[in-house]
C-alpha cells in the first residue's frame, strides 16, 4: 500500500512541477510542496515496511550521506543558515527518494509505466504548446517561440526531454503503428526546439542522443545512413540553412564587438560565469551557503521555500553555482554525487548475460526493463549537460531539477534489478559474461 501511494506522491510531484513550468502555473505553486513533502513520507515508509532486497546499493546510499553531510557544513557556516537550510531540505527530499527509497521500490512492471507516464506528461505540454501556444507578454522575445511555457528557454528544454523520449520509443517499439506516432511526436519536439532558439537545450539534446546512438547502434546503421542523406538534400534545397543554424548559434547580435566566435556564443552567460567566480573567491572552502550567492539579498524573505526576490541571478552553470555556494567542499559533493552515472551504466556486452533471466516467464519484461534503463541512462545524461549550460539541479521546485534524481534513480534502480536477475541465473551465463556480472558491470 504504501509503495502505490510513494509512486502516486511522485507523479503528484512531478505534474505539479511541471505544470508549474507553465504560463498557467502559479496556481500549482503550493502543490508542488504539498506533494513533496507527501512522497518523502509515504517514500520513507514504504522503504521501512519493504522487505530489503539484494540490489548492493549501499555505496549509492553511503554518497547519499556524505553528499548530505557536505552540504550540510555550507548551511552551518552560511551568513543565513536557515534560509539556506530550507532550500537545503528542500533539495535532499528528492534527492533521497529519487536515489535511496526510489530504486529499492520498483518493479518490473514500473519500467514501461514510468516511460509511458513520463512521455504522456511532456507530450500534453508540447502537443498543446504547438496547437494553443499562451499569449506573449511584454517579457517575452516575439522571435522566440515559448508555447505554454513560461520562457522560450524552458520551452527548448522540454522538448529536448520529448525529443529524447519519443526516438527511443520509436527505436524501441514493438509494433509499426506506435513506432511511427513516436517518431512524428519526436519530429515535432525537434522542431519546437529549434523554434525556441534554447541553444542550452540542443546541446544537451546532442549528449543524450549520442550516447542512445551508441547503445543502439545495431538498430541505427541504415536510419543515420538516412538522416544524412536527408540532410544533404535538406541543404541543397533550401539555401538559406546554413544561415539559419548560424543565427541559431549566434543567437545574440545586441553588440556586434567580439574578440572571437566563443566570445559570440557564450556572450548571455558571461557576466553570470564571471560573478559566480568573484564569489567564490570571497568564500572558496564553504562558499556561501546551499542556495545563496554573493548577490543574494534576504532583506524581504518572509521564510517562504522560494528563492524568488531572494537569489542575486538565475543559475546558468551547475559547477560555477555549486562553487559560489559551497566552495570546494559544495562542489566536491555535487561531483560526487552526479558520478553516480557511472553505476547506471550497462554495457552492451551484458544483453547476453540478460539470455538467461529474459527466458523466465518475465522474459519480455526484463527486456524492457532494459530498454528503460537506458532511456534514463541518456535522460540524466542529457539533464547533467543541460545545468551545465543553463537551469541547475539544486532547485527542489524544479521540474527539470526533480527529473534527473528521478530518472537517475530509476536507471540505478532498474540497473540493479537486471544485475540481481542475471546473478539469480549465473549457471546459465556463459563463463565470460559472468566474470563481468560478479565485477558489477
Amino acid at each position: 500500500m504504501f509503495r502505490n501511494l510513494a509512486l502516486l506522491s511522485l507523479l503528484t510531484h512531478m505534474v505539479s512541477t511541471a505544470a508549474t513550468q507553465t504560463s498557467f502555473g502559479e496556481s500549482f505553486s503550493q502543490l508542488r510542496w504539498i506533494s513533496l513533502f507527501a512522497l518523502t513520507v509515504t517514500g520513507a515508509v514504504a522503504w521501512i515496511t519493504t522487505p530489503p532486497r539484494d540490489l548492493r546499493l549501499l555505496s549509492v546510499n553511503l554518497r547519499v550521506v556524505a553528499y548530505s553531510a557536505l552540504w550540510g557544513l555550507t548551511v552551518i557556516y552560511s551568513d543565513h543558515p536557515l534560509f539556506s537550510g530550507y532550500r537545503l531540505a528542500a533539495h535532499l527530499m528528492i534527492v533521497v527518494f529519487g536515489l535511496v527509497f526510489l530504486p529499492q521500490l520498483l518493479r518490473l512492471s514500473d519500467a514501461p509505466r514510468t516511460l509511458m507516464t513520463l512521455k504522456l506528461m511532456v507530450g500534453v505540454i508540447l502537443v498543446v504548446s504547438y496547437f494553443r501556444p499562451a499569449p506573449l507578454t511584454i517579457y517575452d522575445d516575439p522571435e522566440l517561440y515559448k508555447g505554454i511555457l513560461g520562457n522560450a528557454n524552458t520551452l527548448g528544454h522540454m522538448s529536448a526531454v520529448g525529443c529524447l523520449l519519443f526516438f527511443h520509443g520509436y527505436l524501441t517499439a514493438s509494433d509499426t503503428r506506435g513506432g511511427k506516432a513516436q517518431a512524428g511526436l519526436a519530429a515535432l519536439a525537434a522542431l519546437l526546439m529549434t523554434q525556441s532558439g534554447a541553444r542550452s537545450s540542443l546541446a544537451a539534446f546532442v549528449a543524450g542522443v549520442g550516447i542512445m546512438c551508441f547503445l543502439y547502434r545495431e538498430r541505427l546503421s541504415r536510419h543515420i545512413i538516412l538522416g544524412l542523406l536527408a540532410g544533404l538534400v535538406v541543404i541543397v534545397v533550401i539555401p538559406n540553412v546554413p544561415q539559419r543554424i548560424s543565427n541559431f548559434a549566434l543567437k545574440y547580435k545586441l553588440n556586434g564587438n567580439y574578440e572571437s566566435t566563443l566570445d559570440h556564443l557564450t556572450y548571455s552567460r558571461q557576466d553570470a560565469w564571471e560573478r559566480s567566480w568573484d564569489g567564490f573567491k570571497q568564500k572558496p572552502i564553504l562558499g556561501w551557503g546551499f542556495g545563496l550567492d554573493s548577490d543574494a539579498d534576504l532583506s524581504n524573505w518572509t521564510g517562504a521555500w522560494t528563492s524568488l526576490g531572494v537569489s542575486g541571478r538565475d543559475p546558468v552553470n551547475d559547477v560555477m553555482s555549486s562553487l559560489e555556494s559551497g566552495g570546494i567542499v559544495g562542489l566536491a559533493a555535487y561531483l560526487a554525487l552526479l558520478t553516480l552515472l557511472v553505476k547506471g551504466w550497462f554495457p552492451a556486452t551484458m544483453r547476453t548475460a540478460l539470455d538467461g533471466p529474459s527466458k523466465q516467464p518475465d522474459g519480455v519484461r526484463v527486456l524492457r526493463m532494459y530498454d528503460a534503463q537506458k532511456a534514463y541512462f541518456c535522460l540524466s545524461l542529457m539533464l547533467m549537460v543541460l545545468f551545465e549550460f543553463d537551469n541547475t539541479a539544486l532547485a527542489a521546485g524544479s521540474f527539470f531539477s526533480g527529473l534527473l534524481w528521478i530518472s537517475l534513480g530509476l536507471c540505478i534502480g532498474f540497473r540493479a534489478l537486471l544485475m540481481a536477475g542475471i546473478r539469480r541465473t549465473l549457471p546459465a551465463v556463459p563463463s565470460h559474461e559472468r566474470v563481468l556480472a560478479y565485477s558489477g558491470y
